[in-house]
């Protein structure tokens, strides 16, 4: 817990100069206004939209899009500090900040157990681990032969764009009820379609 800790004031003592544009951000991301989703739907399909309308090479994207990070670098603590004076700052926005600190440290960190428990499948688990390895790889394959890189590349950051708002008002939740329901009644009825068999 103390290292969580550790690493939330690190981040926290990081990303203060952008502390007031993150947050405008992280709003963004859990949909606190109607618009929200749209705008972020809206605006990655106009962006991957220009990107196959221009027809760049991925080399040509990389590049602009290290371009823009850089210039962003740059300026945005000055633009920052120029569009928001250090007294509107207040108890509440400092409260959300370190709000937003601690959700990326746990959510990193949730991910490294993640990690570190499907390594560890490995040595516990060795043909679970290779099976679901081997079948992750193969449907990758397949869906990568099958479908377009740019599209690909879209829906991915598409989902990354939205899932913090669908997490945020439980979406997310409501999905895996629903698939999990699903999945149960297939195997129910599975089973029961076996037993009548057995009778016959």
């Amino acid at each position: 817990m103390a290292e969580t800790e550790c690493q939330i004031r690190k981040l926290r003592l990081s990303l203060e100069t952008y502390r007031e544009f993150l947050l405008n951000i992280y709003s963004i991301l859990l949909w606190e206004r109607q618009w929200h989703a749209t705008s972020l739907a809206a605006g990655c399909t106009v962006i991957f939209m220009l990107i196959w309308l221009s027809e760049s090479n991925l080399l040509t994207v990389m590049s602009l899009l290290g371009l823009i990070i850089t210039i962003g670098d740059y300026t945005l603590p000055t633009l920052i500090s120029t569009l928001y004076k250090e007294e509107t700052w207040n108890t509440r926005k400092q409260n959300r900040f370190e709000e937003l600190c601690t959700n990326i440290i746990l959510y990193k960190t949730k991910f490294e157990l993640l990690v570190s428990a499907y390594y560890r499948m490995r040595e516990t688990n060795p043909k679970m681990y290779f099976t679901v390895t081997i079948v992750a790889l193969s449907i990758l394959t397949w869906i990568g032969g099958r479908v377009n890189n740019l599209f690909l590349t879209y829906l991915f950051i598409m989902i990354a764009l939205l899932l913090p708002g669908m997490i945020h008002h439980g979406f997310l939740n409501k999905l895996t009820e629903q698939l999990s329901k699903l999945f149960t009644d297939l195997v129910e009825n599975a089973k029961a379609k076996v037993g009548q068999k057995k009778i016959q």
